[in-house]
């Protein structure tokens, strides 16, 4: 379900059916799944990923931030589309981890009424607010929104967005289920007004430069990284010389580094010139 102003509501309403479910999870990957607490949020995200052979190309599709590829052999490995900006890269990252950990989650926990929904939007639903609830954390949001001391509410929440690593909507229904629960009708109407808002990405790059934000964050990253599931197969050839699947899938995965390090190229010339 794509997010608008007109089910916003109802978002809220399925985050807060959800919020004890979600909540649950991230105790069991704060738990089990996190092993370096020191590290930014977004950095802890990245460990979790490699460990599961994570897959970075740059893909020119602005719908599409990632995904999880279920292999023949059960394993499951994260895609993250890098052509998009690094600050809703940071946001996918949680996202896929939601879908990589879940069946995990599941096998440790006890409570027969605690279940995981299989349908599709739901689950969805889950990843996003999951994703979100650990990029916002403990974090207070709705009180720093309201610390700065700015006019325009577009600028506003770029403060946001530089801050919390955060994607523009993501900061919206964040900060709009904190407006409810503070029944600010005035912030909650402003939300609505501004959040069907399209921005360019060099629109964004432009204002985050103007305020003086750290404007790496809305640049995407292009990075062509297949060395983890490269890594793997390799094993997989050291220890089954004679098995030719093996050097089967390694020529796949090769090819598809060369095609998507060609792209990585392109994609970079194309954006030279207004992304430095």
């Amino acid at each position: 379900m794509r997010i608008t102003s007109q089910n916003l509501d109802e978002t809220v309403k399925r985050n807060d059916q959800i919020d004890r479910q979600v909540q649950e999870h991230i105790k069991y990957i704060e738990k089990r799944i996190i092993k370096w607490k020191a590290l930014s949020i977004e950095e802890q995200a990245y460990e979790i990923l490699k460990e599961h052979h994570l897959i970075e190309i740059p893909i020119p599709d602005n719908n599409w931030g990632g995904a999880i590829r279920k292999f023949p052999n059960g394993t499951k490995v994260p895609i993250i589309n890098t052509a998009q900006p690094r600050i809703y890269q940071y946001f996918i990252y949680w996202h896929e981890i939601y879908h990589l950990t879940e069946d995990q989650e599941m096998k440790q926990h006890e409570e027969k009424s605690y279940e995981i929904s299989t349908e599709f939007d739901l689950n969805e639903r889950k990843a996003d607010y999951f994703a979100s609830q650990m990029i916002f954390g403990y974090l207070d949001l709705y009180d720093y929104f309201h610390s700065l001391k700015l006019n325009d509410f577009v600028v506003k929440i770029a403060h946001c967005m530089k801050s919390f690593k955060a994607p523009y909507k993501a900061v919206l229904i964040q900060l709009y289920q904190m407006a409810k629960k503070n029944h600010n009708d005035q912030l909650q109407s402003q939300i609505k007004a501004h959040f069907d808002l399209q921005f360019s990405l060099r629109e964004w790059y432009s204002l985050f430069q103007e305020h003086a934000l750290d404007d790496s964050l809305i640049k995407p990253s292009f990075v062509t990284n297949l060395n983890k599931i490269i890594e793997t197969i390799n094993n997989e050839i050291e220890q089954h010389p004679d098995v030719e699947l093996f050097k089967d899938n390694l020529k796949v995965v090769k090819d598809w580094e060369f095609k998507y390090k060609t792209l990585q190229k392109q994609l970079k010339e194309r954006s030279h010139g207004w992304l430095p």
